[in-house]
């Protein structure tokens, strides 16, 4: 069999990131798996492996994907009170529930999973901290706590 250009391999890359990025908002990560990934893209289950080996693996790769997912959902870019309400009203919608899912999966997953969650977490602080200041924190750890509350509900 001939080897694979560069080329086809960041494409077949490419496809499972994008189905990876569809299934953790639509399946959520508990139930993404090698099976499903295959199922949506025809990369084998091994040719997925080959380049995920762990499923922590897809995490890490779309770390800044999935962050920019989150934070599209926010306005903030007028001011403090504008972004608290967004992301109230955001807790309404599916997708940014995935991504609020995904970072409190893996805050009490294996410790790989747990930099995923640390570096999504302080991304969040320092944004907030930049925009609004040093007392934005104590806002940004309500919210979290309300998400979790109407999450768990």
């Amino acid at each position: 069999m001939p080897k694979r250009s560069k080329e086809d391999t960041e494409i077949t890359i490419q496809k499972i990131m994008d189905a990876v990025v569809d299934q953790l908002l639509t399946l959520g990560y508990d139930k993404m798996s090698y099976t499903t990934l295959s199922q949506q893209t025809g990369v084998s289950r091994t040719g997925i492996s080959h380049h995920f080996p762990k499923k922590t693996d897809f995490t890490a790769a779309l770390d800044g994907r999935i962050f920019r997912l989150f934070v599209e959902k926010l306005d903030m870019q007028n001011g403090k009170d504008a972004f608290i309400n967004s992301w109230i009203s955001s807790l309404e919608d599916t997708q940014f529930r995935a991504v609020l899912r995904l970072l409190f999966h893996h805050i009490v997953t294996s410790e790989n999973a747990h930099e995923f969650a640390k570096n999504g977490v302080e991304r969040l602080y320092s944004l907030c901290e930049d925009l609004y200041g040093a007392d934005s924190r104590k806002d940004l750890e309500w919210l979290i706590g309300k998400s979790l509350i109407r999450m768990s509900q």
